[in-house]
């Protein structure tokens, strides 16, 4: 029989076996994944951080927990920090208070492309975190990171000498003003877009082929950043890809027509095969005999579902699939959480939870 002293040291050894977890931008839709998700490994509250801008409550597991600041105070107090920030929010933090942190995974387009920080996703290029020089990790776009989980294993099996793919990217993407624009649109009876709504057109009943900024030469903010990252995460700087990137009116789930040329001879079984047995994949058949790839089947859930493989004809070794996943967990948030683990596995493992 124990004694209340007794019960009080073993609650605290069980608390001090967990990292000191922040998550900043906790209050924000991805910012609510990633408390979702910490809940589902069992990181007590009593080892996490929520910082936004002002105080305030979020939910956590079956409670609450207080909203923060994030500072020169509590930022030597974490282990490791999740960035669920805007690009210029990532820059101050990680600028500031952040110099403090061990680790730091941020969600943000602000460093992806700087050279001295990996940019990562497990399945594809873990070995990025070897010999890191700074506490800095990038977490790629939602797109980028369902592509590259579907490609890396092909690179790796018979090389890549091209991608094409066109992206057809949920509401949430956008964050809360999306959801808030595609909700109000669809319950209207006019045509007109939201107030407020951060698409280039109205979203509800309609498909929007510009995504990001639109440059001179006809190319998006955010299909250059799908080039770029593809090419980073692969390690492929030579590599030919282009993307046409579309916001979709679903709420949540990017999925992706991915065509592809590989460097090597290949045929769709021999793929098959390599997709079956890849890391963070789900492989559905191609003839029919199961459910094609749909963003209703990733919602909530952690594997990039690839399926509607097939050799394209007439081009040689060409191919052609259709991807999706949940852009708000591996498109953002346990993507994040996966890459603390992979950095290191014996503080931070326990962060991931039992696949959904």
């Amino acid at each position: 029989m124990t004694g209340p002293m007794e019960e009080r040291l073993e609650r605290l050894d069980r608390f001090e076996r967990w990292p000191m977890v922040g998550v900043a931008g906790a209050r924000g839709v991805v910012g609510s994944v990633f408390l979702s998700i910490l809940a589902d490994a069992g990181l007590p509250a009593e080892r996490l951080r929520a910082f936004g801008t002002e105080p305030g409550m979020v939910s956590y597991g079956e409670g609450t927990i207080p909203l923060r600041l994030l500072d020169d105070e509590t930022a030597p107090k974490l282990d490791v920090l999740f960035l669920a920030t805007d690009a210029a929010i990532s820059r101050e933090i990680v600028a500031g208070p952040g110099q403090r942190v061990p680790l730091i995974i941020d969600n943000s387009s602000a460093f992806r492309l700087d050279p001295q920080v990996p940019l990562v996703v497990p399945e594809a290029n873990a070995r990025a975190l070897r010999g890191r020089g700074g506490n800095l990790v990038a977490n790629p776009n939602c797109t980028t990171a369902a592509a590259v989980v579907v490609l890396a294993p092909i690179r790796d099996a018979v090389g890549l000498a091209s991608v094409d793919l066109a992206s057809y990217q949920a509401v949430s993407g956008a964050g809360r003003a999306g959801l808030d624009a595609f909700l109000a649109e669809r319950g209207s009876e006019d045509r007109e877009q939201a107030s407020g709504s951060p698409f280039h057109g109205r979203i509800a009943d309609s498909v929007v082929p510009q995504i990001d900024l639109l440059a001179e030469d006809g190319w998006t903010g955010e299909e250059r950043k799908i080039h770029a990252e593809i090419r980073k995460i692969l390690d492929l700087p030579e590599l030919d890809v282009a993307a046409t990137a579309v916001r979709v009116p679903v709420r949540t789930g990017h999925s992706l027509a991915l065509h592809f040329r590989t460097l090597r001879a290949a045929t769709a079984p021999y793929l098959e095969e390599v997709l079956r047995h890849a890391p963070g994949l789900e492989y559905r058949a191609a003839d029919g005999s199961e459910r094609h790839p749909m963003p209703l089947d990733v919602e909530g859930r952690d594997p990039v579902i690839v399926g509607r493989l097939r050799a394209v004809p007439g081009r040689e070794r060409g191919f052609a699939c259709f991807v999706t996943s949940d852009n708000l967990r591996k498109g953002a948030a346990l993507n994040a959480i996966q890459v603390a683990a992979a950095a290191d596995p014996d503080w931070f493992g326990a962060l991931v939870p039992p696949s959904r």
